[in-house]
């Protein structure tokens, strides 16, 4: 079986032709495409060299399209724009980091530091989405994603950024933990306070009244409220309590787990949108 190749003619080339017939002038048609008249007239030129005809003519002082010409972009239709379209999503890829991570980790640490990441990284966007669930990287759109644990996932390299803390807080004006106290908990973290107890060796077990919520996000806006206090990581809370805002109600513990930057296939070479990003957010992480 004998098999031909096509030789595809120049994209630049049908751009310049397809920009001409919008146009009045090969100068205006230049000014579309964001080129000079040489450049263009060059284009067309090429184009016609690869398809062996004419494609463009002088009438007067003016350049216009032959009927092979009006023919060719007839048939093509809106050929151009649909393979635009395909190729612009995978543009912006290039220039955009796609991040999963949770809500509480992307409100009260991530999100703050933005700003630093614009001004270092202005030509990348960063795409965060927030779930409870840890995302497949292995099958879902994303190349990164910030998680908590003990840093051992199987498929994935991770990177830690920094060991979690717990460490009681609340309004300036609360009283010290006692009894009275009203808890609030997020039931995904519904042990921390636990967890915080049993390590400091406080005798008894936590006061017993309290709210819960979904989140330590909520939790946060509830103690920021007034609704209460609440055991949170160090690393969340340090703007509220420079600020006054907030005050730490006892000492603070170091667990096992940590936050850790996790990339899809420790095999296979990260983006350099996701070498930037490690390496800002190990930046950050040294100094939160």
């Amino acid at each position: 079986m004998w098999w031909s190749v096509l030789e595809l003619p120049s994209i630049k080339g049908l751009q310049a032709l397809a920009a001409l017939k919008k146009a009045d002038s090969l100068s205006h048609a230049a000014v579309l495409l964001g080129a000079t008249r040489s450049a263009l007239s060059h284009r067309i030129a090429e184009l016609e060299r690869q398809l062996g005809v004419t494609l463009i003519r002088q009438a007067g002082r003016r350049a216009v399209l032959t009927d092979d010409a009006q023919a060719l972009l007839l048939v093509m239709g809106d050929a151009l724009d649909r393979i635009e379209a395909a190729i612009e999503p995978l543009r912006r890829r290039r220039q955009q980091l796609r991040i999963s991570t949770v809500a509480t980790f992307a409100s009260h640490w991530l999100l703050p530091r933005l700003p630093d990441w614009q001004t270092r990284h202005p030509h990348i966007d960063l795409l965060i989405s927030t779930s409870t669930r840890p995302v497949d990287l292995t099958a879902e759109d994303f190349d990164c994603a910030l998680r908590h644990g003990l840093g051992k996932w199987e498929g994935l390299a991770s990177t830690l950024l920094f060991r979690e803390t717990l460490v009681p807080v609340g309004r300036p004006d609360v009283s010290d933990i006692s009894k009275a106290s009203m808890l609030i908990r997020a039931r995904s973290r519904f042990r921390d306070w636990l967890r915080w107890w049993r390590a400091c060796g406080l005798p008894g077990n936590p006061p017993t009244r309290g709210v819960i919520v979904e989140t330590r996000a909520q939790a946060m806006d509830a103690v920021l409220a007034g609704a209460g206090i609440t055991m949170m990581d160090e690393a969340y809370i340090k703007p509220y309590v420079a600020a006054g805002r907030l005050r730490t109600l006892g000492e603070t513990i170091f667990l096992a787990e940590g936050y850790y930057l996790v990339v899809p296939d420790a095999r296979r070479q990260p983006s350099e949108a996701v070498k930037l990003f490690k390496a800002w957010l190990l930046d950050q992480a040294a100094a939160h």
